[in-house]
C-alpha cells in the first residue's frame, strides 16, 4: 500500500466505504498500451533529490543528469511523469500509505504511454486538452498554463571601492544588496573576481570584502557585484520555487532556485538556477507558473477529478 492515497484510512484502519469504486489512483497506467521509460546517463538510475518525489506527477530531472526534483530546475519541459507501480515507500511510523518517493530512492519517469493523473487547476477537461505541469510541484493543469505573478527587484549591488592593491576591498556607499560568491567588476578588478566573504558580517552593505583575486584600485571608483541573489522587493500573486522568471538582467531560462528571506511566495531574497551577467538596479519581474507538457487530456473531468492522460494519438 505504499503509494495509495490515504483519505479513507486512519493508521491501517479503513473508515470509509465506496458504493463505486473511482477508475483508480493519480499516477496509475489508464490502458496496457505500450509504455516507455526516460534514459538515464550511463545506464544508471534516477535518484529522488532532497525533498523527495510526488507520485502522480511530473518531475524534471537536475543538470547532473540523476537527480529527480518534484520542482523546475529550469524553465523546461519536465522530464517525465511519476507512475505509482512500485514506486511509493512508506517510512514513517505507523504510515498506512503515502505518495511520496523519499530523497535517495531509485526514480522511474515515463515520457510516453496512458496514464491516470488529478487535475489541480485550470479547466474542466475534455478529450484534447492540453496538459500542463506546474513548474513549483509537477502538478497537472488542463486546457491553460497555471498562472504567474509579477514583481519589482534588484540583482546585486552598485557601490565605491576604496584604494587597495590586495584581495581585501572596502566598500561604501552600497545601493542593493552585496552576496558572497557575486562577481565583482570595475576598473582595476580582473575579469571574473568574486567575492569569497564579507556579505554575512556586513549584512550585505557596506564594509570589508575578500576577493577570489588581487586587485588594482588607483582612486575611489564606482564599482557593481551580481551573480544569483534576487532581492525582491515587490510582489502580485504568489512566487514559488521552480517558477520560471523572467525580467532585465536574468539569463534566459532562469528559476527560483530557493528562499533565503522574507515570507513565503512574497517580499523577500531569492535565488536563481543561472546566475546574472551584469547589475540591475531595478527590474520588472515576471514569474511563468507552469509549462506545456507532450500529454494531452484523453477523458472528460472537472478540476479536482481524475483524467486519463496519454503521449499517444495527440
Amino acid at each position: 500500500m505504499g503509494s495509495i492515497p490515504s483519505g479513507n484510512l486512519i493508521g491501517s484502519f479503513q473508515r470509509t466505504v465506496n458504493l463505486y469504486n473511482p477508475i483508480g489512483v493519480e499516477g496509475d497506467f489508464a490502458s496496457r498500451n505500450p509504455r516507455a521509460t526516460a534514459l538515464t546517463p550511463n545506464g544508471g538510475a534516477f535518484v529522488a533529490g532532497p525533498n523527495g518525489v510526488n507520485i502522480g506527477n511530473f518531475a524534471w530531472v537536475a543538470s547532473d543528469g540523476i537527480t529527480v526534483n518534484s520542482y523546475a530546475t529550469g524553465a523546461v519541459a519536465p522530464s517525465g511523469y511519476v507512475h505509482r507501480d512500485q514506486q511509493g515507500l512508506l517510512t514513517e511510523y505507523l504510515q498506512a500509505a503515502g505518495m511520496l518517493i523519499p530523497p535517495g530512492f531509485p526514480v522511474t519517469l515515463m515520457v510516453a504511454g496512458d496514464f491516470l493523473d488529478l487535475i489541480a487547476g485550470g479547466n474542466a477537461a475534455v478529450v484534447g486538452s492540453q496538459c500542463y505541469a506546474r513548474y513549483s510541484d509537477g502538478a497537472l493543469f488542463t486546457g491553460v498554463a497555471p498562472g504567474g505573478a509579477t514583481g519589482t527587484g534588484s540583482i546585486g549591488s552598485t557601490s565605491t571601492a576604496a584604494i587597495s592593491s590586495t584581495t581585501s576591498v572596502v566598500l561604501s556607499a552600497v545601493t542593493g544588496l552585496i552576496s558572497d560568491g557575486d562577481t565583482i567588476a570595475g576598473t582595476g578588478i580582473p575579469a571574473g573576481t568574486t567575492i569569497l566573504s564579507g556579505a554575512t558580517a556586513n549584512n550585505g552593505g557596506a564594509g570589508t570584502y575578500v576577493l577570489s583575486a588581487a586587485v588594482d584600485i588607483t582612486v575611489s571608483e564606482t564599482v557593481t557585484t551580481f551573480g544569483n541573489v534576487l532581492d525582491v522587493t515587490a510582489v502580485t500573486g504568489t512566487f514559488a520555487i521552480g517558477d520560471a522568471v523572467t525580467g532585465t538582467g536574468i539569463p534566459a531560462g532562469a528559476t527560483l532556485a530557493s528562499q533565503v528571506s522574507g515570507a513565503t511566495g512574497g517580499v523577500g531574497v531569492y535565488t536563481l538556477s543561472i546566475p546574472a551577467t551584469a547589475y540591475a538596479a531595478s527590474t520588472a519581474l515576471t514569474i511563468v507558473g507552469g509549462i506545456l507538457t507532450s500529454f494531452v487530456a484523453k477523458s472528460t473531468a472537472n478540476v479536482g477529478q481524475l483524467v486519463q492522460i496519454s503521449t499517444w494519438g495527440n
